[in-house]
């Protein structure tokens, strides 16, 4: 098992794939890997918006995009409109797909997460301080939790503090693995769960 801890100093700024804007790469899986190969089995990465128009396409990766701030925008998949308008709504489609976006009202900024179809599966939850301290059982093979907002810690092989847009890690893990973890006043977390099919 191995267990890293991300923050913003340790994420790269690049254009994007079709160079109509700017991403922060938050980690690519294997490490080595680059977006420009398109050899990644997943990836997440955090967008600033500023203007409407078409997105990268990704052939043979499922998608998901949240909306983090901003006053919201309409993503346009295969010719249907879905309005995202809140904080941290989103939606799933497929990385080949024709896909642009309608900015509501000024820029926004979004999170991504890629993952390689044909050989991972890709599930989410939002995680809510509803009590001080809370003891997860990972599923999966790799788990990532998000800090979207407030302040949390995770302790698995030690203590790890978490800030918003830190995240935490946890590859190679065994199924059910516990993690314990703690809430700061009005935390909001991610919790990813990649697996291999």
């Amino acid at each position: 098992m191995r267990v890293i801890r991300r923050t913003p100093p340790d994420y790269r700024t690049m254009p994007w794939k079709n160079g109509g804007g700017i991403t922060h790469e938050m980690f690519i899986c294997p490490e080595d890997a680059t977006l420009q190969k398109g050899d990644f089995l997943w990836r997440l990465s955090s967008a600033n918006v500023g203007e409407s128009g078409p997105f990268s396409t990704f052939p043979g990766y499922d998608r998901v995009l949240f909306l983090l701030s901003g006053n919201g925008l309409e993503l346009t998949v295969n010719g249907e409109t879905v309005p995202l308008r809140s904080p941290f709504d989103s939606l799933r489609f497929r990385g080949e797909h024709d896909a642009s976006c309608m900015l509501t009202d000024g820029p926004v900024t979004d999170f991504n997460i890629f993952c390689r179809r044909e050989i991972l599966t890709c599930e989410y939850r939002h995680l809510f301080s509803k009590k001080d301290i809370e003891r997860l059982f990972l599923p999966g093979d790799t788990t990532i939790l998000l800090c979207l907002q407030g302040e949390a810690t995770a302790e698995i092989e030690g203590k790890h503090p978490l800030k918003e847009m830190e995240m935490l890690v946890v590859t190679d893990h065994s199924w059910g693995q516990p993690l314990t973890l703690q809430y700061g006043e009005k935390a909001r977390l991610l919790f990813i769960t990649l697996t291999k099919r």
